[in-house]
This record gives C-alpha cells, structure tokens and sequence, in this order.
C-alpha cells in the first residue's frame, strides 16, 4: 500500500538516502544536472520539475517494476539498498521524513508528473532486484542524457 509524504523540496531535488549516513546530500555537477540525478551508495538526489514548493511524494515497495505512468514526464531507475535498520529519509534539503522499509536491494524508481492544480507530484518505487541498474526511462525536454551516465557523486 502506497503511502503519500508531503516533502517541500528546496533547490529542484528530491533526495532519498539511508538514515545513519553522515553528509546525505550529494554535490552536483553539470553532468548530474543534464542527467537529472546524482547517486552514491547510499545517497541519491533526483532533479525535480519544480525548483522550490510542496511535493506530494508517493512511495511504495513492490516485488518488480511495472512499465511507468503514462502521465509520468521523467523517470529514472537507479540501484538502492535498504540497510538492515531499515532506516531511510526522503526529503529535500530543508527537511526530512523518516520512513522504514523492508532491508533489501532495490531498484529506485522516481516518476515526476506536470503539477496541477493539486500540486506538485512524484512517485518512488522500490522493486526488489538483486541486479538493479542506472537507466533515463523517460528523458523530459529538461534533461540532457549522454551515452554513459555518471554514476558517482560526492557529499555536499
């Protein structure tokens, strides 16, 4: 069952990461800003559509990925794994909403929707998967993907 966060996103990122890692935010270079995320174990940030304001945030944890919502403008796949605490945070730079999730590998889906008069939205989909992978599923207007995407970031 999905649960709906309400995340008010600072600086255009939507950032998940393990609750016990020092320096959770990720820096970000040109290069993360055209792909769209910037990602180290432990630690990933996705560009949002909106650069500040509220985020209605859906997360929910599910044995495969499905295709995406056809609504869905962006959407990118990216490895993630829980810890055995299960402790993760998913907010934005400001704040932080702590959440607790089966200990597992995951493959992280963020699908960002078009606001309307609701707001801004975004979906996070963890899938169980033992070979997750880095893929743009869906590149929007915004995003500037080259053929190898970097898979490495620093902490802020």
């Amino acid at each position: 069952m999905p649960t709906t966060l309400m995340i008010n996103v600072d600086y255009g990122q939507l950032a998940v990461f393990v609750g016990a890692l020092p320096q959770p935010f990720n820096d970000w270079t040109d290069r993360h800003v055209d792909q769209g995320f910037a990602w180290r174990p432990g630690s990933v940030s996705f560009r949002t559509l909106e650069t500040a304001g509220p985020h209605r945030v859906e997360v929910s944890c599910v044995e495969k990925l499905a295709e995406p919502d056809v609504d869905a403008v962006r959407v990118i796949d990216v490895p993630f794994e829980v810890p055995q605490d299960g402790t993760v945070e998913i907010g934005s730079i400001a704040s932080t909403v702590p959440t607790t999730l089966p200990p597992a590998r995951f493959a992280l889906r963020c699908e960002l929707f078009r606001s309307d008069e609701a707001g801004a939205f975004a979906k996070l989909i963890f899938a169980k998967d033992d070979t997750p992978r880095f893929a743009i599923v869906r590149a929007d207007d915004a995003l500037t993907v080259h053929d190898d995407l970097l898979t490495t970031a620093l902490p802020a």
